[in-house]
């Protein structure tokens, strides 16, 4: 019986950091730049991604350098570059989504790519 109460005292003081935990990933301040490669185009980082703007600014231009992922659209077609962190901000994995001009609340193309170094 006393051992249950420990793992059960062990487990709700998990939880509870578990759950601080998110709350400060989720509050984290998402951070936003222009890019230098395409002055057109805001590249834009989640709380998650835990960057500055400088470092958001460089992530997205080396990604933007590289050019129009697919050829479903062209790079100067592109106005918003959008980059996040997987599993709030823990995962070794990164995404990059593209928006384009003419439909810029929706995501136009989106890939995994290697996380910058916050």
């Amino acid at each position: 019986m006393r051992g249950v109460r420990r793992i059960a005292l062990w487990m709700g003081a998990l939880l509870v950091l578990v759950g601080i935990g998110a709350v400060v990933l989720l509050l984290r301040p998402a951070s936003s730049a222009t890019s230098t490669v395409d002055a057109d185009v805001t590249v834009e980082c989640s709380g998650g991604a835990a960057v500055d703007d400088a470092t958001c600014r460089a992530w997205g231009d080396a990604i933007l350098a590289e050019g129009a992922p697919t050829t479903t659209f062209e790079a100067r077609d592109v106005v918003r570059l959008r980059l996040d962190r997987a599993l709030f901000g823990f995962g070794g994995t990164c995404r990059a989504e593209w928006f384009l001009g003419r439909y810029p609340d929706d995501v136009a193309w989106s890939k995994s790519v290697a996380c910058a170094d916050g």
